[in-house]
């Protein structure tokens, strides 16, 4: 069965190491990869993925622009990637920022609010979010028990206030607090969820709970490379007793329908 990959991150090669390691600190994990898009295309080769969502976080408003150009140049270059751009709440043009993003061929918008240190319900995300609703997708590093910058409660309250944005709610809607974020973004119909990070760190019994508690159309396959494991995650998936139908939604229709709605 073909594969899309919703949820990775590549670096350019002189950096992609340290950068990957930064992150496994973050989250007290370990890796064996590198963080390259060619380590990735690779991989993917290998375990029947055929296409690729790379996401941009910049952690500091400096390095926007970069990471911007970095993403959608990898995307150019090569179709079995697509990107999402980042932008920082610190910065003071986020909104000019996410207005050229189709113009440099991003697709939609990354954040990921604990590494970046403010909230997902950041007054100044307001007028960004409010623009993209109907125009841009905001795809959220959601959950984390040790601060409340990316509580799904926060990712709840904006959709209250701007209910046509598409949010992508990653970890099966709240890394490490998942049975916090079902009440909360479960009801929310433009909210969907990803597998990364999320399947292979609880039972295939909770994992099979989460994914039908949101749906087949709202469960997206993603790997979180280069700190996940793409064949590992793969094998979660395919390890479980979801129907024919569910499995070929969650590993590649929707994101390939997600995509041509754009």
């Amino acid at each position: 069965m073909e594969l899309f990959d919703f949820h990775a991150h590549v670096y350019p090669s002189a950096v992609a190491q340290k950068a990957t390691q930064s992150i496994c600190d973050f989250y007290d994990l370990t890796s064996s990869n590198v963080g390259t898009p060619e380590e990735k295309k690779q991989i993917d080769e290998q375990n029947g993925i055929s296409r690729c969502l790379i996401l941009g976080v910049a952690v500091e408003p400096r390095q926007v622009a970069g990471v911007n150009r970095y993403v959608a140049a990898v995307a150019a270059n090569d179709p079995h990637f697509v990107a999402f751009g980042t932008v920082h709440a610190d910065s003071t043009d986020t909104l000019e920022t996410v207005s050229h993003f189709a113009g440099q061929g991003l697709r939609g918008v990354k954040i990921h609010p604990d590494m970046q240190k403010f909230s997902v319900d950041d007054p100044r995300l307001f007028a960004l979010y409010d623009w993209m609703q109907g125009k841009l997708p905001l795809y959220i590093h959601s959950g984390d028990p040790r601060s409340t910058y990316s509580h799904p409660a926060g990712t709840a309250r904006i959709m209250k206030m701007f209910p046509r944005l598409t949010v992508v709610a990653a970890h099966l809607g709240g890394w490490s607090m998942q049975e916090t974020a079902l009440p909360l973004l479960g009801p929310l119909e433009n909210v969907i969820v990803d597998t990364s990070s999320a399947m292979s760190f609880m039972s295939g019994e909770l994992a099979l709970k989460y994914i039908r508690a949101y749906g087949r159309e709202r469960v997206f396959f993603g790997s979180d490379y280069p700190v996940g494991d793409p064949a590992l995650e793969k094998r979660v998936l395919f390890s479980l007793p979801l129907t024919d139908d569910e499995l070929e939604h969650i590993a590649y229709l929707n994101a390939e329908r997600f995509f041509a709605g754009m």
